[in-house]
């Protein structure tokens, strides 16, 4: 196996480890920590890519377009971070890829890979944060008895009663010791019916199978002795709620508590209240990183704000070799990006993109044109792709969720013009963490020869340099006005997507593979 780029320093024989807790979500931030795993293997280092889902290395490679024949999958039981920082023990180098991770390794080198350092609080309500502030300080140190793993949701209800569903398959995680019960009120409240719900050990021994109804009852669960703490799998048939609520839902659990003799008040308070454990001043735990990498100077920029400590730019690597720049171009606006409703995700404004180029369409800006919104697109989110099509409709407008890649790389190919407009109604210097930070579809829709019509903000400010390459805007006025010089001056628009191609090949594969080489020896990564 070759690595792309120039050749890099060898490290034959040093164990490696690439940690993610998101594998299974094969997304952007999977293949900028999977590059890095096929870059160590090239380089000689025996590489670990360790997770707690149950995937498969050569799908994720073929998916993300990696070579992960170097590597293998250690799949491990999600005990928390805590079992995981023993775990570095084992290797030289552990790179930490989760995103909001404070795992604090114990290898002897390491690097923490920040998509961006979002405060765990920052969608926390005012008297949470207070909470936080005023009562957290009774708890540092407390560990709670029982934490929640993956297969969940994230927690509803209100003061008197809050639960967690699981997706039909959830795992707690307990501390270890002897005599232990788990205790929790288990219910399906809006279910048209109850279930049966098996409790699984790790080793896949039922240790109890229980019958739960609507309403919440409490139950029990027997746990054998264990000096390591015992991972916990909750079973069951899953229900839909309705055509507003597409999630799978198994069942509610609600105020779990692990009771054996060491168990006191302030444990208790821990697993009612576990958001009371963080401290939003302690950030200890980086300081047992050789290196933080940024995926963007933005990024490094609020690092340095909200972590105080520099770190180094590892942008993400972009398959520029993939996309190839058809000569004749379709009169169309294309915009990529995730389905996500405003205040439910990284919103990428489809909804607003699809209006504005209505007007322009309308009005006779656009005269023969067609737009594309393409965009993966969850269960939970098809309510708001129902929205982006009601606003498209009448229009020369299709939206495209979950396309297949190759027909995704064919629109970005042939298409004239990319929009982009993540951020767009936020306040950024607020809330930071709801712009681009750094705009790996921009790179793709460049590298197959589409112009970026992109806001000008935050990550997209690297990419394209306004009037060389594409254009950025301010306020929807622009997305117009540039849009329409675009789509009217062929020679213009023919040059700017020349320079688009040359630009995205600094974000390549090739360029990766150098960024990370540069940091290894500066920082003795591979020493």
């Amino acid at each position: 196996m070759t690595a792309p780029g120039t050749a890099g320093p060898r490290a034959e024989g040093l164990r490696a480890a690439v940690y993610n807790r998101f594998w299974h979500s094969m997304g952007g931030g999977e293949r900028h920590n999977g590059m890095i795993a096929q870059v160590l293997a090239a380089d000689g280092l025996d590489v670990d890519i360790i997770g707690h889902s149950d995937v498969d290395l050569a799908a994720i490679g073929s998916h993300l377009g990696l070579d992960l024949s170097g590597c293998r999958y250690r799949r491990l039981p999600d005990r928390g971070e805590d079992a995981i920082a023993v775990l570095s023990e084992e290797y030289h180098l552990f790179v930490n890829g989760s995103y909001m991770s404070r795992l604090a390794p114990r290898s002897p080198r390491s690097a923490y890979l920040c998509f961006f350092p979002t405060p765990f609080d920052h969608d926390m309500a005012a008297w949470r944060k207070a909470a936080v502030r005023t009562a957290g300080p009774l708890l540092r140190g407390v560990t709670p008895a029982v934490s929640f793993g993956q297969g969940w949701y994230p927690p509803e209800g209100g003061r008197r009663r809050q639960w967690t569903w699981t997706n039909g398959s959830g795992i707690l995680a307990v501390n270890p010791g002897g005599g232990r019960t788990l205790r929790a009120d288990i219910g399906r409240p809006g279910a048209p019916e109850g279930v049966r719900l098996q409790v699984l050990d790790a080793d896949g021994t039922v240790l109890a199978k229980l019958t739960v109804g609507q309403e919440f009852a409490p139950f029990e669960v027997a746990l054998p002795s264990s000096s390591k703490g015992t991972e916990l799998t909750l079973v069951s048939d899953a229900f839909s709620p309705g055509e507003a609520d597409v999630r799978e839902l198994g069942v509610a659990v609600s105020r779990p508590r692990v009771t054996d003799a060491d168990e006191g008040p302030l444990e208790r308070m821990a697993l009612r209240f576990p958001w009371l454990l963080r401290d939003p001043a302690d950030l200890g735990y980086l300081d047992g990183y050789d290196t933080v990498m940024a995926n963007s100077q933005y990024t490094r920029g609020w690092i340095r704000q909200l972590w105080k400590r520099d770190s180094d730019v590892l942008f993400p690597p972009i398959q520029v070799d993939r996309l190839h720049p058809a000569p004749e171009r379709e009169k169309a606006v294309i915009t990529v990006g995730r389905f996500f409703a405003p205040g439910l995700g990284h919103a990428k404004r489809q909804l607003e993109m699809v209006q504005w180029f209505g007007e322009l369409y309308r009005s006779g800006g656009l005269p023969d044109w067609k737009m594309y919104v393409v965009g993966g697109c969850e269960d939970s989110q098809k309510p708001y792709v129902e929205q982006v099509r009601a606003a498209g409709a009448g229009l020369p407008v299709e939206v495209l969720p979950n396309a297949p890649r190759a027909e995704v790389e064919r629109l970005l190919s042939t298409s004239s013009v990319f929009w982009s407009a993540t951020g767009y109604g936020e306040d950024d210097r607020r809330r930071p963490w709801t712009a681009e930070h750094f705009g790996m579809t921009t790179v793709e829709a460049m590298a197959g020869g589409c112009v970026p019509v992109v806001i000008d903000r935050a990550g997209q400010r690297e990419i394209v340099r306004h009037g060389r390459d594409g254009y950025r805007w301010s306020d929807p006025e622009q997305v117009a006005s540039f849009t329409r010089r675009l789509a009217a001056e062929d020679g213009l628009r023919s040059r700017l997507a020349a320079a688009a191609v040359d630009r995205a090949q600094q974000f390549s594969d090739a360029a990766f593979a150098d960024r990370w080489h540069d940091i290894v020896e500066r920082r003795r990564l591979y020493a």
